[in-house]
């Protein structure tokens, strides 16, 4: 491979993996209940807010408040 070559593996688990293995590769272990889909959303946003051909800093901050309100804290009355 090249110098310029990036591979990305994501695995279950490191049973089968040697203490060498793991330092070489830089390992990054995110807890699935850390990782839901707010920070995804929230990169979105502001990927598209910083692409200025998508949205305007208004819209992205629209947006957030939009599913703040109607999708994570939802106001209802029955």
């Amino acid at each position: 491979m090249s110098d310029n070559c990036k591979m990305t593996f994501e695995v279950e688990n490191l049973d089968n993996a040697s203490p060498a293995t793991v330092s070489r590769c830089g390992i990054v272990y995110i807890s699935p209940t850390d990782l839901g889909w707010e920070p995804l959303f929230k990169t979105w946003t502001k990927d598209r807010v910083e692409n200025k051909n998508y949205c305007c800093a208004e819209e992205g901050e629209w947006l957030e408040k939009l599913v703040e309100k109607y999708i994570v804290k939802p106001n209802i009355e029955i």
